[in-house]
């Protein structure tokens, strides 16, 4: 078996073993998992009337579905999970790189509190317009769309897109831990040291201390040095009280099927909402959900490629690398289409996904493993949970510090190139948003060229995506 998978893979060919493959996916596992529980509890909020007046969440609340709260909330967990290991599996059989996919935390937000909440859909539109939207990036991805826009990207934006996604999961790490809290007149700040006994302080000084670990393991050349360094950072956790109490019990409930929420999506509903504004405002309202949802998709599990793709240096090989990058948004679309089948939102690739490659891993076997894991985590959810909030901030945080190492391919002494890859990185975590950061990188690039009397030297795949995100900004 052994001999099999590294042919299978080419893990020797990539420089790479089963066991560095395996402490790969057993870090992208641990450094994911609490995306499973987070985005199913983020997708509670398309129900309201799951809340009281304190905007907690009642369990015994019986949503307009006929479900509870907390069999929803289950539901769409289970859902989670499958979509997850479903994606990541496709993902490395097809592609043979390390990468790992699942309901994505940005599009679960933007369908729960814009689609549901500001426009009035259901829970169950809403899925019809992510499955509608997998098929169409599936057909876009089929015609070569990915290609096009990564050639659309100036070299400078790709760089800054990854020190800039190197940031964001780094900060993401700091909230996690509790290093940076929020504040009301610098937004955050630094946490504020009020003893031992405080959570936060503790919390904090105990992940400083997993990434010291961490950097001399790493420094000492030892082969899974993060995932040792994280796994010893949880058992730490545990006498200083700073492990989460698990709250899901994913046996608790005897649906008689498989998911309450699989197979209901709404076609005819979301074709048909268009309220005051009659069919064709709903037919319009439906293609702008469907292109933003797209939208957001693409550049999602793009930028993580173009992230990931410095990291691994696959570069030299450029024809192979864009083949296996088509196949990686193909398995992708598919994956949305299942998941919303199942009852989830849109599947992406995950930024987290980094911390794979960090870790040493360089093939789809890396990704076998993480799929595993995370139908696991069904059966495992309440321990899943557990896992302190410090042990996943040191993979987040070390992980944004590799990936800041490509700063140094930026030009700042040229204003024309140093300007939109600063807007480019300071951005994606400044608004927790990867779109925000390409898009402003995009418009300050392109509006230099032509007003500096260089409009010819923007590509013309260039000018449409700039285009495209000023409308996007303006009408959404």
């Amino acid at each position: 078996m052994k001999t099999a998978i590294e042919k299978y893979f080419k893990i020797k060919e990539n420089k790479s073993s089963i066991q560095t493959e395996i402490f790969s996916g057993l870090t992208a596992f641990f450094t994911m998992v609490y995306l499973l529980f987070l985005v199913p509890n983020t997708l509670m909020g398309a129900f309201p009337e799951a809340f009281n007046e304190a905007g907690e969440i009642v369990g015994s609340y019986v949503l307009h579905n006929g479900l509870t709260a907390d069999e929803m909330l289950v539901s769409l967990t289970i859902a989670a999970c499958i979509a997850a290991a479903i994606g990541t599996l496709i993902t490395a059989l097809r592609t043979g790189l390390p990468f790992a996919q699942g309901p994505s935390l940005a599009i679960a937000t933007f369908i729960t509190y814009t689609v549901c909440g500001q426009m009035g859909y259901t829970y169950e539109q809403a899925l019809a317009a992510v499955f509608i939207s997998g098929i169409v990036f599936f057909i876009f991805t089929m015609f070569g769309l990915e290609h096009k826009i990564r050639k659309a990207i100036p070299h400078n934006i790709k760089y800054a897109v990854t020190a800039g996604i190197g940031l964001f999961i780094a900060f993401m790490g700091m909230q996690k831990c509790h290093m940076v809290v929020a504040d009301s007149h610098h937004l955050v700040q630094f946490v504020n040291f009020a003893g031992l006994s405080d959570y936060n302080t503790m919390s904090t000084i105990l992940c400083i201390a997993g990434l010291v670990l961490i950097a001399v393991l790493h420094y000492k050349h030892i082969h899974g040095a993060i995932l040792i360094g994280k796994i010893i950072v949880i058992i730490a956790a545990i006498p200083l009280g700073l492990y989460h109490h698990g709250e899901i019990n994913l046996f608790a409930y005897d649906f008689g099927v498989i998911l309450p929420t699989a197979f209901k999506m709404d076609f005819a509903g979301f074709l048909n909402h268009g309220g005051s504004l009659g069919v064709a405002g709903g037919f319009i309202a439906a293609v702008a959900i469907i292109v933003t949802l797209c939208i957001m998709d693409v550049f999602e599990t793009m930028s993580t490629v173009i992230a990931t793709d410095h990291i691994l240096d696959h570069r030299i090989h450029h024809d192979e690398t864009n083949e296996k990058i088509k196949k990686t948004l193909e398995a992708d679309a598919i994956a949305t289409v299942v998941g919303s089948a199942m009852g989830v939102t849109t599947v992406s690739t995950y930024v987290e996904s980094t911390a794979m490659a960090v870790e040493g891993g360089r093939t789809g076997f890396s990704g076998v493993v993480t799929s595993i894991l995370f139908i696991l985590a069904i059966f495992i959810a309440p321990f899943a949970s557990v896992i302190p909030s410090a042990a996943t901030a040191t993979t987040l945080i070390i992980t944004g510090v590799f990936m800041m190492a490509v700063v140094k391919e930026i030009n700042f002494h040229d204003v024309e190139e140093a300007l939109p890859a600063f807007f480019t990185m300071a951005f994606i975590p400044l608004t927790y948003s990867l779109i925000n950061g390409i898009a402003l990188g995009l418009v300050t690039h392109t509006l230099i060229c032509v007003f500096s009397g260089r409009a010819k030297k923007v590509k013309r795949g260039t000018y449409l995506m700039t285009i495209l995100f000023v409308l996007i900004f303006i009408f959404m």
